[in-house]
């Protein structure tokens, strides 16, 4: 091997520093707390067990793991007070420079180098892009925290990476900063015209405004981010707001400030102690996910329609934007969105879901999910189950009898096909699944490509999911789904449309990428064998 370049050296040395971080965090704290602590200097979050993962999901506060908004915001906002707290004090610096602006480049500087110790995730880079721009607004002598360096912030990461756009992350982020941002600015107007009568209140206010602002943190960012993770995750947490409201003067003021102190000392190996307190603040918060988690409170939303997802996220924009009167038509559209929403969840379920990699194939009925795996993947079907809101699992049948040779065996296929009741499987391992919708509609699902010629002539629907040329069916009336078009489709729902009298319904198929002409699917059709990229 030839010698590594600079920036490979470089990728090198920032992956070596971020693991010895990692690890004298961990072996200084240890235990899960020692894991999430490193996983919130260092973005490494495979030490953390799987169990305090699923409580801290349970509790609406799996988003602290990631280093993404809430947490640059804390360590740059501590770090900027702290250094121009400093500045001030030297006496005569405040006169004669600019301490705000000094504040405001180690900052700069902090903050890039917590994305580069952190590995530079996605959600991470957009957080410090956001960040860096309100930053630098200082040294223009512009408002840090305003609307347009947020629409700003937006741009440029539209710009570097379009396709972020249509994912959880940049929605959910995007839509709790403008939200927080049009909120403070609303309480900063209304703080100045309320200036004289706020000079007579008590000295518990700043304790007050500790608590509301925590409150109202909380309930603006979960509110505003409620519709995206009902339409991405299909669910939110009942007790989530409870468990933010508690957790984040945990995070705010124990967690991440002492974080960033024990890093500041790290190199003079004083970081012991900052640790502790560190430590201390994310026992205290795991305590309150733990009780959350236990009032067992997940509320699954089902999917949600595109109108009811566009209304009510448009009507946000516009409760936020807008400066007028006419913000209050953002109500209108929340409204409408909610009724639209209220109305789609009556639609009928789609009778067969298959998945990207055509190994998973559920039939839906009014009560359950019947599958061809007894044991479905639990990413997938967990996701089926909350979309569908649908908690029911009915797993497949095995073929009792024990038959080697593959004519009988389809011969088998095709008996217990033509007396299958609708709404569950019936599998020979390794071999095929037989099983019919709701709708009457014979679907088979070939496991081994060689019992596709015997029993494609018998079934509307076949799903193999192997990406090989198969044989002709001889009958060429069903519908074939091959993993070859899973490939470029992504998974699939098969819905029942309606037909003339006296005719079976028709097969409506609805793909998750209708087209892969974008630049960030067109992937999807790369021919890996022949290097090039298949017509659409």
């Amino acid at each position: 091997m030839g010698e590594m370049t600079l920036s490979l050296r470089a990728a090198a040395y920032l992956a070596e520093m971020r693991e010895s971080i990692g690890s004298r965090i961990r072996s200084t704290i240890g235990g899960d707390t020692g894991a999430m602590a490193a996983a919130l200097v260092t973005d490494e979050e495979r030490a953390i067990g799987r169990e305090t993962v699923e409580v801290l999901r349970a509790a609406g506060l799996a988003h602290v793991l990631a280093i993404s908004g809430m947490n640059m915001v804390l360590v740059t906002g501590t770090f900027l007070v702290g250094a121009r707290t400093l500045l001030s004090l030297v006496p005569g610096l405040a006169e004669r420079l600019p301490i705000k602006k000094m504040a405001a480049a180690g900052a700069l500087l902090m903050v890039l180098l917590y994305i580069l110790i952190s590995g530079g995730a996605v959600s991470a880079l957009r957080s410090w892009i956001m960040i860096s721009i309100m930053l630098l607004a200082v040294f223009f002598d512009r408002v840090s925290i305003s609307l347009r360096n947020v629409a700003l912030a937006a741009l440029v990461i539209i710009a570097w990476t379009p396709s972020s756009v249509a994912g959880p992350g940049f929605q959910m982020s995007f839509a709790a900063t403008l939200a927080l941002v049009a909120g403070y600015a609303r309480w900063r107007d209304h703080r100045a015209g309320n200036r004289e009568r706020a000079l007579t209140r008590s000295a518990l206010r700043p304790a007050g405004n500790l608590v509301v602002g925590t409150v109202a943190t909380s309930l603006i960012g979960g509110l505003a981010t409620a519709i995206y993770a009902a339409a991405h995750f299909h669910r939110l947490p009942a007790y989530g707001l409870a468990a933010n409201v508690v957790a984040t003067p945990l995070i705010g003021i124990l967690i991440m400030p002492f974080g960033l102190f024990a890093m500041l000392l790290m190199p003079f190996g004083l970081e012991h102690y900052p640790l502790m307190v560190m430590a201390q603040g994310l026992d205290w918060m795991l305590e309150v996910a733990r009780y959350v988690a236990a009032l067992d409170g997940d509320w699954a939303t089902g999917r949600v329609g595109e109108v009811g997802f566009v209304s009510i996220a448009f009507g946000g924009v516009l409760l936020c934007v807008l400066r007028t009167r006419l913000a209050f038509a953002g109500f209108g559209l929340v409204l409408l969105g909610g009724t639209a929403i209220a109305l789609e969840r009556q639609a009928e379920h789609p009778s067969i879901a298959i998945s990207e990699d055509g190994r998973l194939v559920g039939l839906i009925s009014d009560e359950s999910i019947a599958t061809n795996r007894p044991r479905p993947p639990h990413f997938v079907f967990s996701q089926w189950q909350r979309a569908l809101a649908l908690e029911k699992h009915a797993p497949p049948v095995a073929a009792t009898a024990t038959v080697d040779d593959i004519r009988a065996s389809a011969a088998e296929a095709r008996a217990i096909l033509a007396s299958v009741k609708p709404g569950v499987f019936h599998c020979r391992k390794g071999e095929w699944c037989v099983g019919r919708s709701r709708e009457g509609w014979a679907v088979v699902v070939i496991d081994a490509a060689d019992f596709f010629p015997a029993l494609c002539g018998g079934a509307d629907l076949v799903i193999a999911a192997t990406r090989r040329p198969l044989a002709d069916c001889p009958a060429g009336g069903a519908l074939v789904v091959t993993g070859e078009m899973l490939r470029r489709s992504g998974s699939i729902e098969i819905h029942a449309e309606p037909a003339g009298a006296g005719e079976p319904a028709r097969m409506r198929i609805v793909e998750s990428f209708p087209s892969t002409q974008r630049p960030w699917q067109r992937h999807r059709r790369y021919d890996w064998r022949s290097g090039t990229f298949s017509s659409e």
